[in-house]
């Protein structure tokens, strides 16, 4: 039993980082992967997983919005499909906490495990810009040109999401001298990964993001008066690149007559949008602390919208976490998801780990805005990067800073 444990032991070493490599580009591949990790960890299960300095309270957090998805189950007027959906996707909380557990005694398994990641990014942005030239049996898109919107695994979105982090990361990997080789090599990284998304895609989305990584970025790496100096310089930048991408020009004017017409055509991006945030709070007021129960909002919603038939074009979900939360648990649901990202933002001030603790910020800084304006962690690929990504850089940063 000990040799098969040990045994166990080393195939999770490898394991836990080809999740990482795998969830962007393949996402079926990285659930039977995740399952043999699940299987990997009962295998290994020893009562050092138990013990109160494993625990950080980002994974309490999980645990408890865990623990109200499966309360709210016992309350729901939800029929069994729409609740074993949310099950489905919400149970990657419980993944998460696992993760932590497996991977702040490894750090080896982290640096692998971020490698991975890593990796799989650049794959996803070289294969972005090879786009514009050629047809790529393995990219969502099939259209070369420049002008157009290219994105290789799932959607754009969710590929710009990622690539927002990779671009902070490439950040971290740039040292003194500037002009050193590396630090030259991930600064043009940086410069493709920014271009991917502000002129290679046609999402908003992913450019709001880009600046919250940037902007944590800038708030640890410099903070104080460097920080009132690079701030107008990041927007003046951002403005400039975004004034010579031909594909965002359009889609930011698309985004002001959407923004002006948001109470007429509530079937836009936009409007889409500012409709669910009139209506959902209506739905959260009758039910405020506990909420309607898990999956209920996908059925309640409904009986809020001004005309029936739009009910298969808002219930799958609001545009907005918070809302989410609030509708299907209440306040209680809402205070727990802040918790998550307040302890999120706690475990990265109090690290010494100069990198991780940048990382961690920015990917806190990045789901607080997407949450916002989207549901990132039901959304299946956003939620794997989030909640993964999360797990990985809070073992890394309740560690000594290797360097």
């Amino acid at each position: 039993m000990i040799a098969i444990r040990q045994k166990t032991k080393v195939a999770l070493g490898w394991l836990v980082p080809a999740l990482f490599l795998l969830f962007p580009v393949a996402m079926a591949l990285s659930n039977v992967v995740l399952l043999l990790v699940l299987i990997g960890f009962a295998v290994t299960f020893s009562s050092v997983y138990l013990k109160r300095d494993a625990w950080s309270w980002p994974a309490i957090w999980l645990m408890a919005l865990f623990g109200m998805v499966l309360v709210g189950t016992l309350y729901t007027p939800a029929p069994w499909h729409w609740v074993s959906v949310n099950l489905g996707k919400y149970a990657k909380f419980a993944y998460a906490v696992l993760l932590m557990l497996l991977l702040a005694r490894f750090p080896l398994w982290q640096k692998r495990a971020l490698w991975a990641f890593v990796g799989a990014m650049l794959f996803i942005v070289v294969s972005t810009w090879l786009n514009v030239w050629f047809v790529l049996p393995w990219s969502t898109t099939k259209t070369p040109g420049w002008g157009l919107s290219h994105h290789v695994f799932g959607d754009y979105i969710t590929q710009n999401v990622m690539v927002s982090f990779l671009v902070v990361f490439a950040l971290t990997k740039v040292q003194r001298p500037w002009l050193g080789r590396m630090s030259l090599v991930w600064l043009l990284v940086a410069a493709l990964g920014v271009v991917s998304i502000t002129h290679l895609s046609s999402g908003r989305t992913g450019v709001v993001l880009l600046l919250a990584g940037l902007v944590s970025w800038m708030l640890v790496r410099w903070g104080g008066k460097k920080l009132w100096i690079g701030l107008p310089v990041l927007v003046l930048l951002v403005a400039g690149v975004l004034a010579s991408s031909s594909v965002m020009r359009e889609r930011i004017a698309l985004g002001w007559t959407e923004f002006a017409k948001r109470d007429v055509d509530v079937m836009s991006s936009i409007g889409h949008r500012a409709y669910n945030y009139r209506t959902v709070p209506k739905m959260m007021a009758e039910r405020p602390i506990v909420g309607y129960g898990t999956g209920a909002y996908h059925t309640e919603v409904c009986r809020f919208l001004e005309k029936p038939e739009w009910c298969d074009t808002f219930r799958w979900h609001p545009h907005n976490q918070f809302l989410f939360f609030g509708a299907d648990h209440g306040l209680i649901g809402v205070l727990l998801y802040a918790a998550l990202l307040l302890s999120l933002y706690r475990v990265a001030m109090r690290s010494d780990h100069a990198q991780a603790k940048v990382l961690l910020v920015s990917l806190t800084s990045i789901l607080l805005v997407d949450s916002m304006i989207n549901s990132p962690l039901f959304s299946s690929r956003e939620s794997h990067f989030f909640l993964f990504m999360m797990a990985l850089l809070v073992a890394m940063n309740r560690r000594p800073d290797p360097e």
